[in-house]
């Protein structure tokens, strides 16, 4: 696929991700528990005031926005504050501090008076922790006072950052299976602090929390390695999303749609509400940023498609070896050579986290043999590229293989061994990630290995000839770890060996005349052994864990299929044209190839 028509599906999938942003995924939890300020809250504060703050209208339904905000928009019904622990439930308060502020409620003492109520957590469950925001709104005019703002403004943001960290840690502490912790963000692009005087400092505040937050809960990961504790970077995505807009569905981050008196007639063109406040619009790609982060394991092991397509070249490349010395012509003492060509297709159904994949592809291969009428050698350069689409997941692979081979034959039976070695490159990997159209890249290679043995004999029954055969393989594919690079969720994928032993057994069919000679096969292939390793995943620079996805090679089980016709041209010039597919538990493939075979 070129690089345009590459560009022109991952634009048509974008919509496709906005649409399933919400959906769920086998990575799944089972309630949502909310700590924070008002990009959480979802009426708390509004509630606790009797309906005086925030003032709806202009704000709508008690939020600091015009509508839900992203913590409502990940797939939970939470309750407010008063409802029942254990239930999905939000204790945000709009206008909180991360200590023990008791009005606005404090997240400190969010925390504690949720444990107070009877509230526990338990492995499956998520908690969303955001706060910080206020301390530095309450510290920053002091501090632009001073002498030394950034010298002032320090501690107000490391003292928010501790606090963060120790609200992590007694959440973990508890039991607590997954805590999605957000950083803060990028103030000088919000209309209040765009363009002013305060925007530098505003910026150094978070910067520093950002940092100190980033550092301790490295440190609260390593000591609660029972829990999954998963930074979402929000300040790394802002420039993006300004330098952007429309990309994400708004037109209008400069300006906010309220602006202290009247509100604008059309709120979702704009990213924020009020002058820091995301509109729901807003806070819906925050949502879609936040399913990025929370859903890596299972989004990550789309990736298991590389190592399977570099697999299955190895695995073609071995078969061409040996079918090379098991037709029913007599060997011929002397060398000879031989070009081919290539042109497949592979489908590959949805297995569970792994969405539905294609692969098309095409190759070449040229070879030279020599020996005498009852052993053969043979060695093989050979090139293979798949253009894969899996879902969200694209990528170029192209193999470079090196196989040696070789026959022995007596009378009707044959042996056949080959074994080779391929360069696998993995070019344009590109991710969509659930925040469309972001598109994540990476590249990485790997190595893969293979041997095959095959063992036959022909029976000629008038006029054409039957060819039982039975054959048994090993393959290995290496592939690198490598870490996209882009704004939303970083993902790092570590070393993946894919591994299996195949046996088959088969039976062959050939006949015709001098010059022109037909063939048919059909077999059934099957795994001995699948020693793959899980596809595992990461975040780049952050607590998260990586997580394990066991992946089972997709062919399993497979009824082969081959069909061909070869000719003589000119005396001497071979010219074979042929078909093998491949029908297995979850994959279907199909190759077309020619071949031309000169003796030299």
């Amino acid at each position: 696929m070129t690089r345009l028509l590459r560009g022109a599906a991952l634009a048509a999938l974008s919509l496709a991700a906005v649409s399933a942003a919400g959906a769920a995924s086998a990575q799944s939890y089972s309630r949502l528990v909310v700590f924070g300020d008002s990009l959480s809250d979802n009426g708390n504060l509004y509630l606790a005031t009797g309906g005086s703050t925030p003032a709806s209208p202009p704000y709508g339904a008690g939020r600091f926005s015009n509508g839900p905000v992203f913590t409502e928009r990940l797939g939970f019904n939470a309750a407010n504050f008063m409802g029942p622990v254990t239930g999905s439930i939000n204790y945000a308060f709009g206008g909180a501090r991360t200590d023990s502020q008791a009005q606005p409620l404090g997240m400190r003492l969010q925390l504690a008076q949720y444990q107070q109520r009877g509230g526990t957590f338990g492995a499956n469950d998520l908690v969303s922790v955001l706060g910080g925001a206020n301390n530095i709104f309450q510290g920053l005019p002091a501090a632009g006072a001073s002498t030394n703002p950034t010298g002032a403004i320090t501690p107000v943001a490391l003292s928010a950052a501790a606090d963060i960290n120790f609200i992590v840690n007694g959440i973990a502490q508890a039991g607590a299976g997954t805590v999605l912790v957000t950083n803060l963000p990028k103030l000088s692009i919000t209309p209040q602090f765009r363009g002013t005087p305060a925007a530098p400092l505003a910026d150094f505040a978070v910067t520093t929390f950002n940092g100190a937050l980033l550092t301790g809960l490295n440190a609260t990961a390593a000591a609660r390695p029972g829990t999954n504790i998963i930074l979402m970077d929000l300040f790394k995505v802002g420039d993006v999303i300004a330098g952007n807009p429309s990309a994400f569905g708004v037109s209008n981050v400069t300006q906010p749609c309220f602006n202290g008196v009247t509100v604008c007639s059309n709120p979702d063109s704009y990213f924020y509400f009020d002058g820091v406040h995301p509109t729901a619009k807003g806070h819906e790609v925050i949502a879609r940023l936040s399913n990025d982060y929370l859903y890596y394991g299972d989004l990550g092991s789309q990736t298991a498609v590389l190592g399977e397509t570099a697999w299955r070249h190895r695995e073609d490349a071995l078969d061409g070896s040996t079918a090379a010395l098991s037709g029913r012509g007599a060997w011929e003492r002397g060398t000879s050579i031989s070009v081919g060509a290539l042109a497949d297709k592979t489908e590959t159904d949805a297995r569970g986290a792994i969405g539905k994949a294609t692969s098309d592809g095409y190759g070449v291969r040229i070879a030279l043999e020599s020996g005498t009428e009852t052993l053969r050698f043979g060695l093989s350069g050979s090139y293979r590229n798949a253009d894969v689409d899996a879902g969200a997941l694209r990528a170029d692979i192209d193999s470079f293989g090196l196989d040696v081979y070789g026959g022995w034959r007596s009378g009707d039976v044959f042996v056949n061994a080959a074994a080779g070695v391929a360069q696998d490159d993995f070019n344009d990997i590109n991710r969509l990630t659930s925040l469309a159209p972001i598109v994540h890249s990476g590249s990485t290679r790997g190595v893969s290995t293979g041997a095959r043995l095959q063992g036959g004999m022909w029976f000629d029954m008038g006029g054409f000839a039957l060819s039982p055969r039975v054959a048994v393989a090993w393959i290995n594919t290496d592939v690198d770890g490598f870490s996209e690079q882009g704004p939303a969720a970083q993902y790092a994928y570590a070393d993946r060996s894919v591994q299996a032993t195949t046996a088959e057994i088969a039976l062959r069919a050939e006949g015709g005349t001098e010059r022109v000679r037909f063939y048919a096969e059909g077999g059934y292939r099957d795994s001995l052994s699948d020693d793959s390793d899980a596809v595992r995943t990461g975040i780049l620079g952050n607590p998260a864990k990586v997580l394990a996805r066991d992946v089972d090679l997709p062919f399993g089980g497979q009824v082969l299929a081959a069909a061909g016709i070869e000719g003589t041209i000119m005396e001497r010039l071979k010219v074979s044209i042929g078909y093998k597919g491949r029908f297995g538990n979850h994959a279907d493939s199909h190759m077309a190839a020619v071949k031309l075979s000169l003796p030299l």
